[in-house]
């Protein structure tokens, strides 16, 4: 049962720290997007570079701290998953634009991140904070 609820209260944690990440890239993709005029390309790389730094700084060090350091390998894994998650983010946007004619970087932006957000999510777990010591060496379940 502790188990249970020390799961419950990281699987808390996790969903703030990434509401606090999806904050950082939603604010700093609309300055660079809609204050400097920086093309959505640039700009979406640079403000999720942003929030995968924010989100890598919290969740090892709150969401699943005293569960293993943050060692090296689990930072590149980390960074691989979050590589993924940002093509399929640049790729839905590159959708969103040419395919359905969304000419807005904001809606755009908006329509393709919850999508982002579930493969993100989905490789984390299976990869980066997974248990005993196997892929990322943490646990999130």
């Amino acid at each position: 049962m502790k188990d249970l609820k020390h799961t419950i209260f990281q699987f808390i944690k996790f969903n703030l720290v990434g509401l606090l990440n999806t904050a950082v890239d939603f604010a700093i993709y609309t300055l660079l997007t809609e204050v400097f005029g920086v093309v959505y390309f640039v700009a979406k790389t640079l403000s999720y570079t942003a929030g995968v730094l924010n989100s890598f700084f919290f969740n090892s060090r709150w969401t699943f701290r005293g569960e293993g350091k943050g060692t090296g390998k689990q930072f590149m894994l980390f960074v691989a998953v979050n590589l993924v998650s940002l093509g399929v983010s640049l790729g839905g946007m590159y959708l969103c634009k040419n395919a359905l004619g969304i000419t807005s970087d904001f809606w755009s932006n908006l329509i393709v991140t919850p999508v982002a957000m579930v493969v993100n999510f989905i490789g984390n777990k299976l990869f980066v904070f997974k248990a005993d010591g196997t892929k990322g060496g943490r646990t999130q379940e």
